[in-house]
């Protein structure tokens, strides 16, 4: 009998064994094979052109990769998709589609580029409370589709999207009106030197936000697999009636994830303001948010994945400028590289969610 129950028990362990290779393999293939099918696209777009393929590619990772200073600029660009692809994984791993990132980022900026001039601290105080500054903007802003979501049960995606234009609007307006500096750009004072983020080149704007990025995604892939509360979000996300039924408070959680989302976007900002303009620009993202999207969703909102997957959009907008140079190319073929990405993404989700509603 003991004999029979410890097969048993061997056979399940085994069992769960070759399911989490299967899930690692199927992680790391289906990704890839994305990029693959976007480069494929691509290159057919570049035939279409009148250019050579090869040779349009070559020029773009050459560009990303070839020499310290093309390294050290494909990491400036990867820094602000690490923040912005670990704010979207955050919540979307929870099934809470935060596609505001957007407006965070941009008040986590404006409120480290305040703090950053007004107040007069030493670095070792200034800098960690403009870092502070932006990540509760951020959250603030954050807050508002997370009521509305808990309270109202309004769909969060549609109020983010509203309120994306509407924190462009309001940034935009005080950093042009009651907060611009003299001059004929519209944008803050310049911050104080102690508020400063550490620059690394003097070619580039790399700064000492790469290694907080860094850092965040090594503690949130730990309260992700190794706490009580990272479980209770993954569950939440799996089945949010079951976690009800578990005894879980799902809606004092989606409030919790809206602010931790929201807050890492607003670090994103922090990056941009302390460590590359030294203020706050109007209009200083190229839409750092919504690359957050599709950075989140090729890392399958893994925080250690997201690294790798940033890297790749940061280089390819890195290469795309030498690209653009050398072949007739346009550095446009970035975002059409990323919406194939995306679409991509959408369909396999699509289908894997028509699938299990079928079974």
């Amino acid at each position: 009998m003991s004999r029979t129950k410890t097969k048993i028990q061997d056979d399940e362990m085994l069992r769960v064994k070759a399911s989490s290779v299967e899930r690692i393999i199927g992680g790391i293939a289906k990704p890839f094979l994305t990029i693959c099918a976007a480069l494929l696209i691509g290159a057919l777009i570049i035939f279409l052109m009148g250019e050579d393929p090869v040779v349009a590619y070559t020029v773009l990772f050459r560009g990303a990769f070839k020499g310290i200073n093309n390294i050290i600029a494909t990491l400036q660009n990867t820094t602000p998709l690490l923040f912005t692809g670990l704010a979207v994984s955050l919540a979307f791993r929870s099934n809470v589609t935060n596609i505001g990132v957007e407006g965070q980022m941009l008040f986590g900026a404006l409120a480290a580029g305040a703090v950053g001039y007004y107040i007069h601290l030493p670095w070792f105080l200034h800098i960690p409370l403009a870092i502070a500054a932006a990540g509760i903007a951020g959250a603030l802003w954050a807050l508002i589709p997370a009521i509305m979501k808990v309270k109202l049960n309004v769909n969060e995606m549609v109020v983010c999207l509203m309120l994306n234009p509407i924190a462009q609007l309001i940034t935009s307006y005080l950093s042009s009106y009651p907060l611009k500096a003299p001059g004929p750009t519209n944008k803050t004072y310049d911050i104080m030197p102690t508020a400063r983020l550490p620059q690394f080149s003097n070619s580039s704007q790399f700064n000492a936000g790469f290694f907080l990025a860094l850092g965040l995604l090594i503690l949130f892939w730990y309260i992700n697999n190794h706490t009580k509360k990272g479980y209770e979000w993954e569950l939440i996300g799996q089945n949010s009636s079951f976690a009800r039924y578990g005894g879980i408070n799902v809606e004092r959680n989606i409030v919790e994830i809206f602010l931790v989302s929201g807050m890492v976007g607003g670090l994103a900002g922090a990056e941009q303001a302390l460590g590359v303009y030294g203020a706050f620009y109007n209009g200083f993202s190229p839409g750092y948010g919504f690359d957050g999207i599709a950075v989140a969703m090729l890392a399958k909102f893994n925080p250690l994945a997201v690294s790798l997957s940033a890297l790749l959009l940061g280089a390819l907008n890195s290469g795309s400028i030498m690209m653009q140079m050398m072949t007739s190319v346009t550095r446009d073929l970035v975002k059409v590289l990323q919406a194939i990405i995306v679409l991509l993404l959408a369909a396999e989700f699509s289908i894997g969610t028509f699938k299990k509603k079928k079974k």
